[in-house]
């Protein structure tokens, strides 16, 4: 499997705003690319003054194919979500693992993949 975290850094009374959008523009087209949600959660778990919170959203896709078609069929709404996104938030990172415990392929004996599909 692999996990996706997304971080986003944001104020804390944006967090709704990002919700709204990853409900109403990201949601209805997750699982058709492959994306599982596993969690949403927020850190510091107390709203600071002048401070921002990070949102961190968690994925998950059963291998690397799965995540590299993943991407590749990104669409305008996915884009859309995104730059929405990013005119709100202060940083967002988007952090791709496995378990630690599996080995890792080499990219030459990774399958063949057909990231145009």
């Amino acid at each position: 499997m692999i996990q996706i975290l997304d971080e986003i850094t944001l104020a804390p009374e944006r967090i709704p705003d990002v919700l709204a959008l990853l409900r109403d523009q990201y949601l209805p087209s997750h699982a058709a690319r492959g994306l599982t949600l596993l969690g949403r959660w927020v850190s510091p778990p107390v709203a600071i003054p002048g401070q921002p919170n990070v949102l961190w959203l968690s994925w998950q896709v059963p291998d690397a194919p799965a995540y590299y078609r993943m991407r590749a069929t990104a669409d305008a709404g996915v884009f859309g979500f995104w730059a929405a996104v990013d005119a709100i938030c202060e940083s967002r990172r988007r952090h791709v693992m496995t378990d630690a415990d599996v080995p890792l392929p080499s990219p030459l004996s990774a399958p063949e993949v057909d990231h145009a599909a």
